[in-house]
């Protein structure tokens, strides 16, 4: 206890100087902290080219998967640093100078049809800075949100959440809890582009769908809760514009398909949840958050995070996974 408070003070100290700093410095700042970042964590750097070589293969040689590793981090750096300064300035009368909106009309149609509405969103930009739709004339929001290891810093950042009268719902039930506010026409957020906890064999909290060509376990709150309560799943990511400048791209409902065979819908269903991510990963490679083990625990792939050569493990892989298939 006494060390988390230790880390949330240096936490506070640190957004006293992000508070002062101009955007353009804190862009610097947070750039440079970023590729320091990825040169000095091998560990998370071995993630990062894994990860690359899965998603773009011979596509990129080693400088150039590097290179879009190094400004990945540098990106996620600027963009933390941009969140807390926003923080402090954005409120209702000023919040279009910083943030931008596309797309809008997709969820004020969605809101309309008064049957909740599940907006989806990947590990993009700052993904924090969804939060500011609450400046728009739209129902009560709900978020997933895991809570975080250190309770001072997870007290700060319910605040901030509360302040923009958003319901924080933690990952464990919080399928039960969205359906009851979906019932009452609520938006909801939840993230869905990371691996799904549990045993993959066993589908526990996810089911195996491709992603990027790959059998990966994926979240299915989404396509779960449409089926049960009728509401549209709204993908929307966050991009970066610049210094304080920020995108929020509403993208259209997914046309989800409804049969009498429920499992077989609901893999469908999900993965056209993840073409909607592989589509944007691809058009916004520098805005992913590639830090995570997303293919992590996969039979044949095991070794994926742990070898220095994985475009080798995977390009065999593949070749495996396409004889099996043949033979079936």
């Amino acid at each position: 206890m006494v060390i988390d408070f230790l880390v949330y003070l240096i936490f506070r100290s640190f957004l006293l100087v992000v508070y002062c700093l101009p955007f353009r410095v804190n862009a610097m700042l947070g750039r440079l902290l970023g590729r320091a970042y990825y040169r000095l964590d091998r560990c998370r750097r071995r993630f990062i080219r894994a990860n690359i070589c899965v998603v773009f293969g011979r596509e990129l040689d080693n400088k150039k998967r590097d290179i879009l590793g190094r400004e990945s981090c540098a990106l996620l750096a600027a963009n933390t640093l941009d969140f807390l300064k926003l923080n402090r300035v954005v409120n209702p009368h000023n919040y279009r100078k910083f943030i931008e909106i596309s797309g809008l009309s997709n969820l004020m149609k969605s809101i309309e049809k008064g049957k909740g509405t599940i907006l989806v969103m990947g590990h993009f930009g700052s993904v924090l800075l969804v939060r500011y739709l609450c400046y728009l004339n739209i129902p009560t929001r709900a978020v997933i949100i895991r809570e975080l290891d250190n309770p001072y810093i997870e007290r700060f950042i319910r605040s901030i959440f509360k302040r923009h009268d958003a319901i924080m719902v933690r990952p464990d039930g919080a399928i039960k809890k969205m359906y009851g506010l979906l019932l009452q026409n609520f938006f909801t957020l939840t993230l869905a582009d990371q691996k799904a906890g549990g045993n993959p064999r066993v589908g526990r909290h996810g089911i195996v769908v491709d992603f990027f060509g790959i059998p990966s376990q994926t979240h299915v709150t989404a396509p779960v809760l449409a089926r049960h309560t009728g509401a549209s799943i709204v993908p929307l990511f966050i991009m970066r514009k610049g210094p304080g400048r920020h995108r929020i791209e509403i993208g259209e409902p997914l046309r989800l398909v409804r049969t009498a065979h429920e499992a077989s819908d609901l893999r469908e269903n999900t993965r056209k949840l993840n073409e909607v991510f592989e589509d944007y990963i691809r058009r916004y490679p520098q805005h992913w958050f590639w830090l995570h083990r997303r293919w992590k625990d996969i039979p044949g792939l095991k070794e994926l995070y742990d070898t220095s050569n994985p475009l080798e493990l995977i390009e065999n892989f593949r070749r495996d996974l396409s004889r099996r298939q043949l033979n079936r």
